[in-house]
């Protein structure tokens, strides 16, 4: 009986530990089981699916793990709970490993109106929707802390393959800002942000867009390739302008979506290399190695036999299958003439499917700043209360062998708006582009 008693005295304390209580329906609490389910799947998932450890071969993933549980074992606040777990997966250091909640969005994702760039040093204004806040006006602070110590603050939270693009998802974050804050300007104003309560302008309209420059060089915009139609109708607008010498496409800002197969038939008159794939094998026995000389005593081991296991924890801790792109050639082709492509940091996942074989085989120019730099597919994992996650299963290599993933594919003419120029409205990339196309003067 005794024995009896003493079980549930343990039980009792396990469950107070965990700050374990009666199942609640309000939707801003997560409960134990919850919590552990959910953190146990995405550690899980993890270990088999994540495909990038090259990028990160210093993280003590089961330290990180504990800490994570360490993290939401004591409370059931879900707020708190979410944020644990995006800086669970942000310190993964991948764009396509990440988790989210649509209770998180709908709650405390109310938009902020405008975005940031750094632009020499600086957190530069380059989109508004509040009045006060201008283009091309300086922000140094958001309430009391520099703005610059505040994304330090906040990139944690983020999942992206490199600090450039951290700084662009900041602003599409916007759970990670005050519900009310103030903006400290660099002319000594301050603005006040409401995010709740502001009454933000119309958002100026970014669509698809197709029209003639002159009668021989033409303009296409395709926002995204998250519509099949934007592709669709690309391709229909090169069927009737076949014979013209120029297109310009701005992919600026295009986030991605499938791979635009169609457009690249249409434009490639050349064969060009695909992307070298690599993804994740878990392998058992090299598993097993790698952690068989930690399990042991040194003195069990000659040091022959130490130096054969230490090759394995060296080189075969996260096994790779890598495939060489397939070389893929020309399938009659549409247009034949000069292709000139508009890209920046906005430009990501199957946006830089389209720019990579346009860059790497000479087929076109690519102008304006570096891509994004984050594809693959990713394992995707949805839970019953409106959570999820995705783990980056495949990593891409540039042709050239050359790496991707927190790099993203450099423009073969570097153009960087300055501060007078986002202040001017003028569209300097465009304006090269045009140039760079026959039109005298841009």
């Amino acid at each position: 009986m005794r024995k009896i008693l003493v079980a549930f005295a343990m039980l009792a304390f396990l469950v107070d530990c965990l700050g374990a209580r009666a199942q609640t329906s309000s939707p801003d609490r997560v409960s134990v089981t919850e919590r552990l389910w959910i953190a146990s799947k995405i550690y899980a998932s993890v270990q088999l699916y994540f495909a990038h450890w090259q990028a990160v071969p210093d993280l003590d993933l089961d330290s990180l793990y504990k800490h994570y549980l360490d993290q939401i074992a004591h409370s059931d606040d879900r707020q708190a709970f979410d944020l644990a777990s995006l800086e669970f997966l942000a310190a993964f250091k991948n764009g396509h490993t990440e988790f989210y909640d649509a209770w998180l969005r709908d709650n405390y994702g109310q938009p902020l109106g405008f975005s940031l760039t750094k632009v020499d040093s600086q957190w530069v204004v380059t989109s508004s929707q509040i009045k006060d806040l201008p283009l091309g006006e300086v922000v140094e602070a958001i309430d009391d802390i520099a703005f610059e110590q505040f994304f330090e603050q906040k990139r944690k939270y983020i999942s992206e393959s490199s600090e450039r693009a951290q700084m662009f998802s900041l602003f599409y974050s916007s759970h990670l800002f005050p519900e009310s804050f103030v903006l400290h300007m660099k002319d000594g104003r301050t603005v006040h942000i409401d995010r709740k309560g502001q009454q933000l302008l119309p958002a100026p309209s970014v669509h698809w867009e197709a029209r003639m420059l002159t009668t021989d060089v033409a303009y296409v915009r395709i926002p995204s390739f998250e519509d099949p139609e934007n592709e669709t109708k690309a391709v229909e607008f090169l069927k009737t302008h076949a014979k013209i010498s120029a297109v310009i496409f701005d992919v600026r800002g295009n986030g991605g979506g499938s791979t635009p197969s169609n457009l690249l038939r249409a434009l490639m008159d050349r064969p060009y290399r695909d992307w070298t794939q690599a993804s994740t094998l878990n392998i058992g026995l090299f598993a097993a190695y790698d952690h068989l000389s930690d399990a042991v005593s040194p003195d069990q081991f000659d040091e022959r036999t130490r130096g054969y296991f230490d090759a394995f924890k060296e080189y075969f801790r996260w096994p790779q299958f890598v495939a060489r792109g397939v070389l893929v050639k020309p399938e009659n082709p549409i247009f034949t003439g000069k292709v000139l492509v508009l890209a920046d940091s906005g430009c990501a996942s199957a946006c830089e499917d389209f720019v990579m074989p346009v860059k790497f085989s000479h087929r076109g120019t690519i102008l304006g700043d570096m891509t994004y730099g984050s594809s693959g597919q990713p394992f995707l994992y949805k839970f019953d209360n409106g959570m999820g996650f995705r783990v980056g299963a495949k990593r891409l290599l540039l042709p050239d062998g050359s790496e991707f993933e927190g790099v993203g594919i450099a423009p073969d003419v570097l153009i960087q708006p300055s501060i007078g120029d986002i202040q001017k409205g003028v569209d300097v990339v465009l304006n090269r582009a045009m140039v760079m196309a026959g039109l005298s003067g841009g």
